[in-house]
């Protein structure tokens, strides 16, 4: 078992090799392979590939961006092993890929530092001539736009505006050009949430068909179906900028219950903005709960996130007059807010570290502990207003008891109102019941004529093979009964001149000839028949099997045959018992048996022998087991063609006339294999002869 598991990793391990050396180009090379990150990721766990090779550079990246598009967080560590060992190989789309993966990591906490890399990722992916690359670049500058604080780099807002109306236009003009798949998806997941003030001319309808085309890509490259959260997420945005929030709120619904989609704290989140908007706090505080919760587990660093969430929680709290939940909220909002502030500062001073010198460093420190300063009377000051708040809560709470007496009679009135809208719905459930039932009806309607629709095209397909199984029929026919008839009509020509000039001897041999002719064409009419009648017109009808002694039938095909042979000089001998019985179809028997002979003597030459023997049970089998055998000294069978017999004869290729010179005979002799419980071999070596042995279980 432990040699099992380390081979089957270590193929896939060589596999990922193979896959690098060939495939990793761009950067839609690894966004495949990130769609199969829990392989990867044993892969990293139990192979054994250099840490230090190309092959270990290109599985971080896998991985790491196969993380990132489920919303988990890269290390600085594994960030800096992929920038060393992308430097070390010389690599500019690792270091592309590297930088790309941290740009996303940063997008929803520091804009600034998400900037930055993202633009180191643009210019690399640039130098490689990456489309994809380039075009991922560009769809999170013109995404990261829409978000609620969208002044991130070293832009104010009108410059901002004028690049992503650049980045849009350049978007577009890759994608157009791009034949990859997850380009065109890129693309249309722009359109969808794109900002108006830089896509004006994309309309309502115009985003439905972006919708509609990329799960159709999705639909059709299952391996991409991780980036279904990716298109639903757009196209909640695009709801979101045109205001339209019951369709926002269906489409948030819709990705929480998606068997595809892996729903995480922001789809929860997403859902709970959108309740704000159409002032339902209750549901605000159901989702916005379950959206902290998720964060605190699947992503508890990004406190600017829960600071938010937090705030939200307390405003709808407020709303409704839970004003004890909320103060709690908001104690929760405060904590993360003070977090933020010792974060920053920290980064700051992590910063002066690395771009100053002493002096300048021992300037900003004292600047930094003034801002401690400020913003501690900043904590105090806002200290203060929460205890105002507080006491502007507790006199809300006694307007409120006030209210509650009041609210007492009116709820008496709304009892009688809520037992009047009680009776209208009942009546409104029993119409709702009349019109489902109809419509039951209407659809099993619908569903029997779907079925004899159904089955009259299954007739139409069936009339139409039976059709070309006449003409077919028909046409082979023609074919077979050319070269006889023909060769009739030159004989009947050559008699009367025979007979005219006396030649007895050619008069003999035309004579016999003429014999031989007519045995031939009463066995390809034979055929003929068995064919049309076995093959087309009745496909599913087998021949009775009975009781036969077989010796006599076989006899009396050695005794027809043998004034052909004799008349080409050929031996026909025969080793028959004096008696076998066996359970048969008698007709099929002779058919076939009446084909392998006539094969047998046009294949030999004169003073060639031909045998005809019946062979005792081999060992294990029943004493009803029928073998008969046919030998032949004739030219033999080529190699090419041998192994399409025996083929055919093994089930594997359905055989059809004139392919590898396969006549009318072995078809039928074919079909008799088939339908019986027969089997047929055939050995053969050209200049000696060939052997066909017909096996007959009793």
């Amino acid at each position: 078992m432990r040699f099992v598991s380390f081979l089957s990793f270590y193929l896939l391990s060589i596999g990922l090799v193979y896959a690098q050396n060939i495939s990793f180009k761009s950067f839609r090379d690894y966004l495949i392979s990130a769609s199969r990150l829990d392989s990867l990721e044993e892969v990293e766990r139990k192979s054994k590939l250099n840490p230090q090779s190309s092959q270990y550079l290109h599985l971080l990246i896998a991985i790491e961006l196969g993380k990132s598009q489920r919303d988990d967080s890269i290390t600085t560590e594994q960030y800096n092993r992929i920038v060393k060992l992308a430097t070390k190989h010389k690599s500019t789309l690792g270091l592309a890929m590297a930088n790309y993966i941290m740009g996303m990591y940063h997008s929803t906490w520091q804009e600034e530092v998400a900037y930055e890399y993202m633009m180191k990722a643009r210019a690399q992916f640039t130098q490689q001539k990456d489309t994809s690359g380039i075009i991922q670049c560009l769809s999170w500058s013109l995404r990261q736009f829409t978000q609620d604080d969208p002044s991130y780099g070293p832009f104010i807002k009108k410059d901002l505006l004028k690049m992503n109306q650049e980045n849009f236009a350049k978007l577009v003009a890759l994608s157009e050009k791009s034949k990859h798949v997850i380009d065109r998806f890129t693309y249309y997941r722009t359109v969808l949430n794109s900002h108006p003030s830089f896509s004006q001319e994309i309309t309502e309808k115009q985003q439905m068909e972006a919708f509609k085309a990329a799960n159709e890509i999705l639909d059709k490259n299952p391996h991409l179906s991780f980036l279904r959260k990716a298109i639903y997420r757009a196209a909640q945005q695009g709801y979101l900028n045109s205001k339209k929030f019951d369709k926002l709120l269906e489409l948030g619904l819709k990705i929480l219950n998606h068997p595809d989609i892996k729903a995480t704290y922001p789809d929860y989140r997403n859902v709970a903005n959108t309740y704000t908007h159409l002032k339902k706090y209750d549901s605000v505080i159901v989702y916005m709960k379950e959206a902290i919760r998720r964060a605190k587990i699947e992503d508890p660093k990004n406190m600017k996130a829960l600071r938010g969430m937090n705030r939200r929680l307390k405003n709808a709290y407020f709303e409704i007059g839970n004003w004890k939940a909320g103060i709690k909220a908001y104690d929760e909002y405060d904590k993360y807010n003070n977090l933020i502030r010792d974060n920053d500062r920290r980064l700051a001073v992590y910063e002066i570290k690395e771009k100053y010198s002493f002096t300048e460093k021992e300037a900003e420190l004292k600047r930094l502990s003034l801002e401690k300063q400020v913003a501690e009377s900043r904590n105090q000051l806002l200290q203060a207003q929460y205890e105002a708040e507080k006491r502007e809560a507790v006199l809300k709470n006694l307007a409120l008891e006030n209210q509650a007496t009041e609210n007492r009679t009116k709820l008496l009135q709304s009892q009688i109102e809520v037992q009047s809208k009680e009776r209208t719905l009942q009546i409104a459930e029993s119409h709702k019941e009349l019109l489902f039932g109809g419509l039951l009806v209407a659809l099993g309607l619908i569903g029997t004529i779907l079925g004899f629709s159904i089955k009259l095209r299954q007739t139409n397909k069936k009339l139409l093979e039976l059709q070309q199984g006449r003409d077919k029929f028909y046409t082979i026919i023609a074919h077979d009964l050319r070269t006889p008839i023909n060769s009739l009509n030159d004989m009947g020509g050559l008699l009367p001149h025979l007979i005219q000039e006396g030649k007895k001897q050619e008069l003999e041999r035309v004579i016999q000839q003429i014999e031989s002719m007519r045995q031939k064409t009463n066995l390809l009419l034979n055929n003929l028949f068995e064919w049309g009648k076995s093959q087309y017109f009745t496909p599913d009808v087998a021949e009775v099997r009975q009781q036969v002694d077989v010796v006599p039938l076989l006899a009396e095909l050695h005794q027809t045959y043998l004034p052909i042979a004799q008349s080409q000089k050929i031996d026909l001998l025969a080793e028959l018992p004096a008696s076998f019985v066996t359970e048969i179809a008698p007709k099929g028997l002779l058919m076939t048996v009446r084909n392998l002979l006539d094969n047998a003597i046009k294949n030999t030459a004169e003073g060639g022998k031909i045998l005809i023997r019946i062979s005792s049970p081999a060992v294990g089998k029943t004493s009803n087991d029928l073998t008969i055998t046919i030998t032949d000294t004739g030219k033999g069978i080529a190699p090419d063609q041998l192994h399409y017999l025996q083929q055919v004869f093994a089930g594997k290729v359905k055989p059809d006339v004139g392919i590898h010179g396969l006549g009318l005979g072995m078809v039928l002799i074919y079909n008799f294999v088939q339908k019986n419980k027969t089997s047929l071999s055939v050995e053969s070596e050209v200049g000696k002869g060939t052997s066909f042995e017909l096996n007959v279980k009793g």
